[in-house]
């Protein structure tokens, strides 16, 4: 087992490279970075240059370092997280800053962040929040965000998307995954689709510029708004689906 406590001045930077295991960043005083490894590897490295923190199996320059492990850091909120792994999970239950992990298996769990960006093969991704942008790109991995701003960028292959509420700016491509944006009230939104599936919700009072294109799928929208009131917002969407459906609902 490896405990080392670090000082810190302004927000940590902290960098997490080994192979398969398990990763936990958790909420810790301001100005300590606490770091607990249980690994298989005798040569497992944590160090401290400033206010950045290494934790990995070896000190390849390479993402990918070999080793096992179960790495608990407590950090304040705000930290910037830099993860590379092969099959671990990473769980973060505090706000973060910049984060961005790789990883092919390991299923991703984040409270919070101001940018986020996701690289995975099979991994799936929850997160609570993301302030200003989130990119995700994934093979057979699921989406699911409760609340982004900003700007969201989604590519995936069979793997689904999910977001329950967003402002942002959305990009959303899949092969044959499905994308349910619950309620949208950003200003514009793409979606590129083969076989999957797009429900959105937008909120009523909006005015949409609307052009979708659909192969062999069909296109649903909701009833017009009695005339009244001028539009509340103005959004343009667009889209292009080869055999899936794409639906808008009001709510």
């Amino acid at each position: 087992m490896i405990h080392e406590t670090f000082s810190v001045e302004g927000t940590p930077d902290l960098e997490v490279r080994f192979e398969s295991g398990r990763v936990e960043v958790r909420d810790g005083p301001v100005g300590k970075v606490d770091v607990k490894v249980d690994a298989r590897s005798p040569g497992f490295i944590v160090e401290q240059r400033g206010n950045a923190i290494l934790v990995s199996s070896d000190k390849s320059s390479s993402w990918l370092s070999r080793g096992s492990a179960y790495v608990v850091i407590e950090t304040p909120s705000g930290s910037d997280l830099s993860v590379s792994v092969a099959s671990a999970s990473v769980e973060a239950d505090l706000p973060l800053g910049k984060t961005e992990i790789k990883t092919a298996s390991g299923d991703i769990d984040i409270n919070s962040a101001e940018t986020l960006v996701v690289k995975t093969a099979s991994g799936d991704l929850d997160v609570r929040s993301v302030d200003r942008a989130l990119r995700f790109s994934s093979a057979s991995g699921d989406l699911r965000v409760e609340k982004a701003s900003g700007s969201v960028v989604a590519t995936t292959a069979s793997g689904d998307v999910h977001i329950e509420d967003t402002d942002a700016i959305l990009e959303m491509s899949t092969a044959s995954g499905d994308a349910y944006i619950t309620r949208f009230e950003g200003r514009s939104a793409s979606f590129k689709a083969m076989s999957g599936d797009v429900d959105l919700g937008i909120p009523l009072g909006s005015n949409v510029d609307l052009d979708v294109t659909l192969l062999s799928g069909k296109l649903r929208l909701p009833d017009s708004e009695p005339r009244g009131r001028p539009p509340e917002r103005q959004m343009s969407i667009r889209a292009k689906l080869v055999s899936g459906d794409f639906t808008i609902y009001q709510e």
